[in-house]
Formats: C-alpha cells, structure tokens, sequence
C-alpha cells in the first residue's frame, strides 16, 4: 500500500517539477501594477510549496514506524 502511496506521490511531483519549470522559463520577476506577473509569482510559491509537501511526505512514508 506505502509503496502505491511513495509511486502516486513521485508521479505528482514530477508533474509539479515540470510545470515550474514551464513557469519559470518565461518569468522575469514581478513587476510593478503588473497582476500577470503577480499571479505567476504566487503560482510558482504555490507549486514549489506542493512539492515540499510532496517530498515531507515521501520521508514520512519511507521513515520505518517505530
């Protein structure tokens, strides 16, 4: 069961990686009264939070229970 948990939880987070990578290809930083910019930015936090949840868990799954 852990194991089909640890491979789903890869699988997302490669998918998170590639789309911020997509994101930062084209992403300059925010720039000022500029929402397009703004918006990207917080899709980046957002995505790079996903896959620091992501990785928490895989150790948390593959950390033998005591």
């Amino acid at each position: 069961m852990e194991s089909k948990k640890v491979q789903e939880l890869l699988r997302q987070r490669k998918e998170a990686i590639e789309k911020l990578e997509g994101l930062y290809k084209n992403f300059r930083g925010v720039k000022h009264e500029d929402s397009s910019s703004e918006i990207k930015y917080v899709q980046i936090k957002v995505l790079e939070d996903f896959i620091n949840s992501i990785d928490a868990e895989i150790k948390s799954l593959e950390t033998p229970a005591k």
